[in-house]
């Protein structure tokens, strides 16, 4: 195990300057929970940057921490697999001859593989002579099975790559002279996504290899799960219906399974940060009993999923994707009439069109309730009508920046 660590933390002895693009909400995030008790849990879709932030996070920490008091190691190495995360934290402070009452930074990657992650995090944070960083691409929060972390805890959600970055890792700059040419660029963010990897390569094999890790690895492989073209038939009828309310009765029918398999299989997806899914607004009792709707975690899925989605779905999706990182979002039905999204108290309709017509606009028009109404189009901008008309590049340009 001591060779193995050594590769994992080549900072021991050796100046270390990870090649990355900068993050800077999420690193400013991290860096600004350095200093807490809490033990930080760093979430997100597989190979979203998850690894690479923690990277970004332990070179700052190098400028003002000695060496040897931070230790990254990613727990699904075939060599760590026998070992116990306090096992290994013990071999850590054996080589670096730390103390046990001496501080470190610990970085535990993939910290959900490992059976009873929350009691032994609980016990590293008990000592109190640890600060950890812990990283999985299950949802963190959904895993844990028990309490030992309740209280003790700060949830770090990695987002795939927002228009604003996009743009840099794509090395676009975009001058105030130029903003004609954002309705493009916004609509090849929809394309292809934000999984940056995907992005500066656009190499169609990468994606669907994360893909499949996803799905034989991280839901088939860990819950034994048989029937694996099941799988990959749900989650293409998941994004064949973006942007409809879908019942776990029609996927059964539709893919001739039992409504339970259905609904465990959604939480699967929803549990390996695949999809996500959103309630109709209303009374508990009618939230729980409508169907949901469900987005894919990122737009670049699209692709290789299905072909039957039009752009107009998939802008829809990326609307959800800039509006669900800034708070709850549900979708609206009544007689018939159905708004895309109510949140933060504004209602959303995703139109994507050069033309806005009165068609358009009917269903905002008789809603009652939020203070401000906007349909989202492709490069119609101004007011209708009480209604806001914002083109796609404007909002998500917007919702980058984490204005309203």
């Amino acid at each position: 195990m001591d060779r193995l660590l050594h590769r994992f933390n080549p900072w021991w002895t050796e100046d270390f300057h990870p090649s990355a693009i900068p993050r800077q909400r999420y690193q400013h995030q991290l860096m600004s929970l350095v200093d807490t008790r809490d033990v930080v849990l760093v979430t997100g879709l597989r190979r979203v940057g998850k690894t690479t932030l923690l990277y970004l996070t332990i070179e700052r920490l190098l400028e003002n921490v000695p060496a040897g008091r931070i230790f990254y190691v990613s727990l699904d190495h075939m060599g760590l697999r026998d070992h116990t995360i306090l096992e290994i934290v013990e071999e850590y402070r054996r080589i670096n001859r730390l103390k046990h009452n001496e501080m470190a930074y610990l970085f535990l990657d993939e910290v959900h593989l490992k059976e009873d992650f929350e009691l032994q995090l609980k016990n590293l944070y008990d000592e109190g002579n640890t600060k950890v960083f812990a990283s999985g691409s299950a949802s963190l929060e959904i895993t844990m099975r028990s309490p030992h972390l309740t209280g003790r805890q700060r949830l770090v959600p990695v987002h795939p790559l927002d228009f604003k970055e996009f743009l840099a890792f794509n090395e676009v700059e975009v001058s105030p002279a130029d903003t004609h040419l954002l309705a493009e660029l916004a609509e090849d963010h929809v394309r292809y996504g934000g999984m940056p990897e995907y992005v500066r390569t656009r190499d169609m094999g990468y994606l669907q290899s994360v893909l499949d890790t996803i799905l034989w690895r991280d839901v088939a492989g860990r819950h034994e799960i048989r029937n694996r073209e099941m799988l990959a038939d749900m989650l293409a009828l998941v994004a064949q219906s973006v942007g409809s309310p879908l019942s776990t009765r029609k996927i059964s029918k539709v893919l001739g399974v039992s409504t339970e398999t259905v609904s465990r299989t959604i939480d699967l997806f929803v549990e390996a940060n695949l999809i996500h899914r959103t309630e109709k607004e209303g009374k508990l009792s009618e939230r729980k009993a409508s169907p949901k709707k469900m987005y894919l975690a990122d737009t670049g899925l699209f692709s290789i999923l299905t072909e039957g989605v039009n752009l107009g779905a998939m802008v829809e999706n990326a609307v959800y994707l800039a509006l669900m990182r800034t708070g709850r979002v549900r979708y609206h039905l009544a007689s018939g009439r159905e708004v895309d999204f109510i949140a933060r108290n504004t209602a959303w309709e995703s139109k994507y069109k050069t033309r806005i017509t009165e068609k358009d606009l009917v269903n905002l028009k008789g809603l009652k309730g939020p203070t401000k109404k906007v349909v989202i189009t492709r490069d119609v901008e101004g007011r209708e009508d009480g209604i806001d008309l914002l083109p796609l590049w404007r909002f998500l340009t917007r919702a980058a920046e984490g204005a309203g």
